[in-house]
């Protein structure tokens, strides 16, 4: 058996930027075992499968090399534009992608590709994390903002802060949840208001180039202190990614670009 697959370079308007997904559209899913095969083979943070459900309506499921997750925002980049690009979908009308996180909403703006997202809040850690958290930092200074969903999130204090952090993947697997995000302000006179990072060493991810999901409690969280319905924000990955978030309370919206990298097919 031949399936055709894809890897799309999300968040970005460059190969070998952004976040790399692999992407497939499938009549039926394979069983999960083989799906999670799939994903482990092509080793990339995400490989997406769809299969058809009616009209621009599309069941959607994630994969890392590890696990199945509820939820990923590049590879739903990456698929939305990878079904446009074949067209196997009509672009002047919303897209639906039927997942585990509920239905999400795609739409198109030109070059942009427009995700409707619910939004994280954060909660408090757990006190085994907070201890967690000091280890890996130390006397440097961080703020913890909390536990949203899977995600474990600190604020550093500066943009340089969170591009030299050097992170501690055995002390990272320690937290609860399924991955870790640092974040600071941006410099001044950046075109970008908030950076990040995330790791997700257990997933099986040692850091993740872009992260759509991490966003969904970013958003919120940077709306609030700066003031701002509408921010630009980089990954500061050695890929790095760029994406627009738009804080609309119990959602976001991200927006963002993607390139296809490779078109190929596999065999089952």
């Amino acid at each position: 058996m031949q399936l055709a697959i894809a890897i799309i370079d999300a968040f970005t308007n460059q190969t070998f930027h952004g976040n790399p997904a692999a992407t497939a559209l499938v009549s039926e899913f394979p069983e999960d075992a083989k799906m999670q095969q799939i994903a482990a083979e092509m080793n990339l943070s995400e490989t997406a499968f769809v299969k058809p459900l009616g009209t621009n309506h599309f069941q959607l499921r994630w994969f890392t090399p590890k696990q199945e997750v509820p939820l990923c925002g590049h590879a739903t980049l990456a698929m939305a534009h990878y079904l446009r690009e074949i067209k196997a979908i009509a672009t002047d009308a919303p897209l639906t992608f039927t997942t585990l996180s509920g239905d999400l909403i795609i739409s198109f703006e030109n070059h942009l590709i427009v995700m409707d997202f619910p939004a994280a809040f954060y909660h408090k850690c757990t006190e085994r994390s907070q201890q967690v958290l000091a280890d890996i930092f130390g006397d440097r200074p961080y703020e913890c903002l909390g536990q949203s969903e899977d995600y474990i999130a600190v604020v550093l204090e500066s943009q340089s802060a969170v591009q030299n952090f050097q992170p501690p993947y055995d002390r990272i697997a320690q937290l609860d949840g399924f991955g870790f995000i640092i974040t600071a302000i941006a410099d001044v006179n950046q075109p970008y208001d908030f950076v990040s990072r995330f790791f997700a060493p257990k997933a099986g991810i040692l850091e993740d180039p872009v992260t759509g999901s991490a966003h969904c409690s970013l958003t919120p969280c940077w709306s609030k202190r700066l003031g701002k319905t509408t921010l630009n924000a980089k990954q500061l990955s050695p890929r790095t990614g760029n994406l627009e978030v738009s804080d609309r309370q119990s959602r976001v919206l991200l927006k963002g670009e993607a390139v296809t990298f490779l078109q190929g097919q596999i065999a089952l």
